[in-house]
């Protein structure tokens, strides 16, 4: 799969990604899906490797965070 690297790329570019889209942490970094920028700056991912992600009210809660 093609991830894009977040870590590669400025937060302007990052915020134009759309919702959805594969993302890696740097070079064979850690993979999840992009959820947004909030308004603060914070990029939020559901990390594939984190046991929360799958959890569909914390992923809401995710989703969320990053529309605020």
């Amino acid at each position: 799969m093609n991830e894009i690297n977040i870590w590669n790329r400025t937060l302007e570019q990052t915020k134009q990604l759309p919702f959805g889209t594969r993302v890696c942490a740097g070079n064979n970094g850690d993979t999840g899906t992009f959820l947004g920028v909030n308004r603060s700056g914070t990029i939020v991912v559901a990390w594939d490797n984190s046991k929360h992600s799958k959890d569909a009210k914390m992923l809401s809660c995710l989703v969320e965070y990053a529309f605020s």
